[in-house]
């Protein structure tokens, strides 16, 4: 390996070795909340927050120490869990921060070191999704419960809104109980027994509001 290689590698080691102790610290007690797989009824009991919202911003901090991260901000449409003021009144808009960036970080020699990517969902400025979020970290950092399975992208089908997913909510409802619901509708009941198929924004919603804490 050349002289310019080694130096080149050194900020790239220095970066990974500051990026797994300071994710320890985020991931605890976190992590262990994120990963596994969850059905409906657990996305809803581990969420701190739950919000059907539009990304408004999006702003990347990849030289932030000790992790890199990305600071989205939304417009919330529906605030269903955890996103109320003092006074219980429905936030207007949330700002969160994940873990990660898609920039990589410069450094002192005008290079760029990889950027640090953990799994966690991104979204885009427009993007209308359903959000089932942990707690923040000691570091401000949070995450869809489940990784990807907490985040549902919501477009239009067939003149009605739909939302699935990227498991294509597959076994979403698995072991849920239709009775952990009090007064469903049909068309919510039909909701709570599907699985692997897009589901109503406004039925998969109305789960939510009622579903037993």
């Amino acid at each position: 390996m050349s002289h310019a290689s080694r130096i080149g590698t050194r900020p790239l080691v220095a970066l990974a070795l500051s990026a797994l102790v300071a994710l320890l610290v985020w991931a605890t007690p976190m992590w262990a909340t994120i990963v596994e797989e969850c059905n409906f009824l657990t996305l809803f009991r581990r969420a701190d927050r739950l919000l059907h919202g539009r990304c408004t911003a999006k702003r990347e901090f990849p030289g932030a120490e000790p992790v890199p991260y990305t600071e989205y901000t939304f417009e919330v449409l529906e605030a269903v869990k955890g996103c109320r003021d003092a006074q219980e009144k429905p936030l207007k808009s949330v700002t969160f921060r994940h873990a990660g960036t898609r920039r990589g970080r410069a450094l002192p020699d005008g290079t760029e070191a990889a950027p640090l990517r953990l799994g966690v969902s991104t979204y885009e400025v427009g993007d209308e999704v359903v959000l089932f979020l942990t707690r923040e970290s000691r570091l401000g950092l949070c995450a869809p419960v489940g990784l990807y399975q907490g985040k549902f992208h919501v477009a239009e089908k067939d003149g009605k809104k739909r939302l699935r997913n990227s498991l294509g909510n597959h076994k979403l409802f698995d072991g849920v109980d239709p009775s952990s619901f009090p007064d469903l509708r049909k068309g919510e009941l039909e909701a709570a027994r599907s699985s692997g198929e897009d589901l109503e924004l406004s039925a998969f919603l109305d789960l939510c509001r009622k579903v037993e804490k």
